[in-house]
């Protein structure tokens, strides 16, 4: 079985997924989202962050996307923090590179545009000071909008750690980070978009694109809520089985749940014996 795949096959009571119906009354009703229902836990040893053109040429230079997203910097940053401190298996930085030889697309956007947003994009080698990557973080240059395009060998750095799901974020809402996870989800990787950690140029493109494929392609979560999912997968559970063994002692073995690779391992402890044992008992 396609490790990858493997949530597709979560089992899920009640009327199939896609009756007539079904998947709009899960979207009506508060009391039933669509990620409760539908979504199974995050498992952080195969699960990378996309960080897309977070970069001083969008962010710090580009008044249009700072107006309405005021929070965005606190957000990501608590966001790639969090993946740090939870030891996800990958992060990945994308930067944007665009130029008329190698970004052929730049001819029509320059003309449809006419100077508003500056078509060629050459990245210093600056970061924004509340993102920068560490030098055991993965960056890569894309020539296009999307992250999957182009020979940056996004998709092969995912395959070969053994990803399953992709939380992507980053900027531009509605154009290189929507590119880059349907690049990510038309690969097959779960994908998951994390919304305030996005920003657009304007909060009603931001707000469309998400209407237009949160829940469809991609899931949508917070850096909030996030956070507590990744918490919670990486907490160590232990589940404790007694048994007695031919010292007369009851012996306790816990099962616990690697935070590396989900495996579990056990422990035994004799802390509790029993003095007899009564055979007519058994």
């Amino acid at each position: 079985m396609n490790v990858r795949n493997s949530y597709s096959e979560l089992k899920i009571d009640g009327p199939p997924l896609f009756k007539q119906g079904s998947i709009l009354d899960n979207f009506a009703s508060p009391k039933k989202s669509f990620h409760s229902t539908f979504c199974p836990p995050l498992n952080t040893s195969r699960t990378a962050l996309l960080i897309v053109d977070v970069q001083p040429e969008y962010w710090s230079e580009c008044p249009a996307v700072r107006k309405d997203f005021p929070d965005f910097p606190s957000r990501i940053s608590s966001l790639i923090r969090n993946c740090r401190e939870q030891n996800l298996k990958r992060i990945i930085w994308v930067r944007a590179s665009y130029d008329y030889e190698h970004s052929p697309w730049l001819h029509q956007f320059a003309r449809l545009h006419q100077g508003k947003i500056p078509p060629v994009v050459k990245p210093s080698s600056e970061w924004e000071n509340f993102a920068t990557p560490l030098d055991s973080e993965i960056v890569i240059t894309k020539t296009s909008w999307s992250s999957t395009s182009g020979g940056t060998g996004l998709l092969e750095i995912l395959e070969s750690d053994g990803i399953e799901s992709v939380l992507v974020c980053g900027l531009i809402t509605s154009v290189c980070v929507q590119h880059s996870a349907f690049g990510v989800f038309e690969a097959g990787f779960r994908t998951i978009l994390v919304t305030d950690a996005c920003a657009d140029r304007g909060l009603e493109r931001h707000k469309a694109a998400l209407a237009l494929y949160g829940d469809y392609m991609y899931e949508l979560r917070t850096v909030e809520s996030l956070h507590s999912e990744l918490q919670r997968e990486t907490e160590v559970p232990t589940m404790s089985v007694y048994f007695v063994d031919g010292t007369n002692e009851k012996k306790k073995l816990a099962l616990i749940k690697s935070n590396s690779d989900g495996s579990l391992t056990s422990a035994t402890s004799n802390t509790d014996t029993i003095s007899t044992i009564d055979e007519s008992d058994e």
